[in-house]
């Protein structure tokens, strides 16, 4: 009764996914990206697509490499589908909703509900001060001057980086206070690798937007560090806007602001929409690639279950039916002699 419960929230979630991205979507105005992706530019498009997939499986390896500073490790396949799923469902009203992902998800492969909750704390973190870190390389172009507060965010994962002791000091400095259990201690190098992977995920994800760029016209040279490290600043400071859905609208209005130091207004919209949409569509099939193969081994994985049982029984009748035969060949080779006559 309780897997027939969850498969239906499920249902009920990716259908309440699916109608959240359809509402972004359509909430694009998409005249100038529709013209703008219309005949020559769709091998740029496609190009920018496979780069922000590239930058997606980083972010995921961002992820598990907390997961895995916690405790036992987590195979990569079943990281992914956890990550994947979790990053679909913040198209939804509200914030909890990856971590209520995360946490039911993360019990199937022995990654208890606390850790998760931990894993999710410490990840938005990595992901804010990253973001920062790589909006560096834009805020000189975009903000000018003004651009020091992105210095000021970006201190922290520098911190981290350099103490990383730093979190679990913290962690049980809060548990402490709320009288909680001390959350599991974290390593080091995890989350080092964790900076490290989200960091490049960033800069990587970051040429996506280059590419768009140059194909609406942008100078390469003039172009290039700001698109880099535009987006992942432009996509955490959306994602802190909580009352709406993965920052939609706010990351587009930061695009299109900083865009146009190197690119027409109009232009700069274009780039901007049709980034959400290589993005999104980005997130749905990944999310539908790794779910099929998670589900896949998952089925062999039980059906492998089920053979076992079935082959030790085969193998039990065949060796009792071994022991029935062995005394009977015995008495048959032994009968021979006991026949011949005596001399």
């Amino acid at each position: 009764m309780k897997r027939i419960l969850w498969r239906l929230s499920g249902i009920v979630v990716m259908a309440a996914v699916v109608v959240a991205v359809a509402a972004a979507m359509r909430g694009q105005d998409w005249s100038a990206a529709l013209a703008f992706a219309s005949g020559e530019h769709v091998p740029q498009i496609v190009l920018a697509g496979l780069i922000n997939l590239v930058g997606l499986v980083l972010g995921m390896l961002a992820w598990r490499a907390i997961v895995n500073g916690a405790g036992e490790p987590v195979p990569v396949r079943d990281a992914a589908n956890i990550f994947f799923a979790g990053m679909l469902v913040k198209y939804l009203p509200g914030r909890l909703w990856t971590l209520f992902v995360n946490m039911r998800m993360g019990t199937e492969v022995g990654v208890g509900p606390a850790r998760m909750a931990g894993v999710y704390v410490l990840n938005i973190g990595v992901m804010i001060t990253t973001g920062m870190l790589a909006g560096l390389l834009a805020a000189p172009a975009a903000f000018g001057p003004r651009g020091w507060w992105v210095l000021l965010a970006a201190v922290p994962g520098l911190v981290l980086f350099v103490r990383p002791a730093l979190v679990n000091r913290a962690a049980a400095l809060t548990t402490k206070i709320v009288r909680k259990p001390a959350p599991p201690a974290y390593s080091g190098r995890s989350i080092r690798a964790s900076l490290l992977y989200q960091t490049v995920s960033w800069l990587v994800t970051g040429h996506h937007l280059w590419v768009l760029a140059l194909a609406a016209g942008a100078d390469p040279w003039r172009s290039y560090l700001l698109c880099v490290g535009l987006f992942g600043l432009a996509l955490v400071v959306g994602s802190l806007v909580v009352i709406v859905p993965d920052g939609l609208g706010v990351r587009e209005g930061i695009l299109v602001a900083a865009l146009t130091l190197v690119l027409p207004l109009p232009m700069a919209g274009a780039v901007a929409v049709t980034s959400r949409a290589v993005a999104t569509l980005g997130e749905v099939a990944s999310a539908a690639v790794v779910y099929a193969w998670a589900t896949r081994a998952r089925r062999k994985r039980a059906r492998a279950a089920d053979q076992e049982p079935a082959a030790a029984a085969s193998s039990t009748a065949a060796y009792a039916s071994n022991e029935d035969f062995m005394p009977n060949a015995a008495v048959a080779t032994a009968a021979p002699a006991d026949r011949r006559p005596a001399g």
